[in-house]
């Protein structure tokens, strides 16, 4: 065991201790609200007609007259194709979840709209799942990466005509949520190399993201004010200070691994070690733009623009020893604009809505992995080859004109570059989704 030893516990440092330069997961990673929103490519910001303008902008609240009750499930799926030193592998993440759950309820006044909402909705996704395949130190090497979470928003939201042509709205809530992260390492002696025949290690994290409040404040204008023709949405979302609490169980660093099998069947394992601890993150403000049209009878067209500076976050009431992730934010981090185009179209005669969209959503976290090193080929920046691009198809049925029925489906791909792995991945989200009007 002696002659494997020495390389083995080097390349299990990373994994024995406390994740360094890890990306952040509470940055960025937008889930998408809505199946009708969805539909249309996120380009929501302008049109917000529905429960979930209490996540894409309040103040199209202001619109609806009837009551709902609204909720939508989804199923994700996420690929990864990695390619390290020439030798490919594919991993695969899939899972249902639900979306969002919510009701509106319009008050009577004398002009105009008054209207309130309540509900929860899922605003960020960690899932993401990675394989890399190889030889090391002339064992066969087996490693897989795996994150599965998500982000809550649990709100009321409020909106009012402030003019004919103005709503105002406002959401105020509580985000938290949780990540499990497993990291499984295996080399294996596939030529007889030496006495051991396989070597596992494998870690865990477990990120739990405290209550942190939550509040947006969006303007709509709209022309005319029932059934308009032409809207322009803003929305300011604050930013966010949420505490993580996280578990970490791994390989303790004296040993590299956590068991070995021998060519005569025998076994040794090796205890593991624990670590617990607890940072704040504090988050940028977020900037929602967007507008859509009706040009003519029957056909909707929106887009909208959002704006993060990511580089702007920051650690709060902790050093950077205990951090689960010690990043620097400025260097690791590029801020970033998503951008959303969609389209809706009514079927004449039948109550089916067909919809389309498209949205670009970049990638903020650039490396390197370690901010306190310079940059080299152990340490390298990420090339982004291609940011997450997603197409988006969609239909809503109106039943018995008080059951809305809509699903949508969206798939995005990436391409990006570390070093000497490139990765590729594939990204499925079918969204399901009934409201009930009346």
């Amino acid at each position: 065991m002696g002659r494997c030893r020495g390389w083995i516990s080097c390349l299990l440092l990373m994994a024995a201790v406390p994740a360094v330069g890890q990306e952040e997961r509470a940055i960025d990673h937008f889930a998408g609200v809505g199946g009708r929103a969805m539909a249309m490519g996120g380009a929501y910001v302008g049109v917000a007609d529905d429960f979930t303008a209490l996540f894409w902008n309040p103040a199209g609240l202001a619109q609806i007259r009837h009551r709902e009750v609204h909720t939508t499930f989804l199923r994700n799926g996420h690929d990864t194709d990695a390619v390290l030193a020439g030798v490919s592998a594919t991993g695969d993440l899939d899972n249902t979840r639900f979306g969002s759950l919510g009701v509106v309820v319009p008050y009577p006044v004398y002009q105009g709209g008054l209207v309130f909402a309540a509900g929860l909705v899922r605003t960020k996704d960690f899932d993401w799942t990675l394989r890399q395949r190889g030889m090391e130190g002339g064992l066969a090497a087996d490693h897989t990466f795996r994150h599965e979470g998500q982000l809550t928003l649990t709100a009321l939201a409020a909106a009012v005509d402030v003019s004919p042509a103005v709503s105002l709205g406002f959401t105020l809530g509580l985000t938290s949520g949780e990540d499990d992260a497993v990291n499984e390492f295996s080399w294996t002696d596939t030529e007889d190399l030496f006495d051991e025949k396989r070597f596992v290690a494998r870690d865990t994290f477990h990120d739990d993201y405290g209550h942190s409040i939550y509040a947006c404040l969006g303007g709509m204008v709209r022309a005319p004010r029932e059934r308009p023709r032409f809207r322009l949405g803003a929305t300011l979302a604050t930013g966010r200070t949420q505490r993580i609490a996280y578990v970490f169980r791994g390989v303790a660093s004296e040993y590299g691994y956590d068991r070995v099998e021998y060519d005569d069947g025998t076994l040794q394992e090796h205890p593991q070690q624990t670590v617990r601890d607890s940072y704040r993150l504090s988050l940028p403000f977020e900037l929602g733009l967007g507008g859509s049209a009706v040009p003519v009878d029957g056909l909707l067209l929106a887009a909208s623009v959002h704006l993060a500076e990511w580089e702007q976050s920051r650690y709060k009431g902790a050093e950077d020893d205990v951090l689960r992730a010690a990043s620097d934010f400025e260097r690791q981090y590029r801020n970033t604009a998503r951008y959303h185009l969609g389209v809706e179209w009514q079927v004449p005669v039948v109550a089916l809505d067909l919809r389309a969209g498209y949205y670009r959503d970049p990638l903020p976290f650039v490396g390197p992995r370690d901010p306190k090193r310079s940059v080299d080929e152990d340490n390298p920046k990420i090339v982004v080859e291609q940011d997450r691009r997603f197409y988006t198809l969609g239909a809503g049925l109106l039943v018995d004109e008080v059951v809305q029925v809509d699903l949508t489906w969206n798939r995005g791909r990436y391409e990006q570059i570390e070093g000497a792995l490139s990765e590729t991945g594939t990204v499925d989200r079918v969204f399901a989704g009934v409201s009930y009007r009346f």
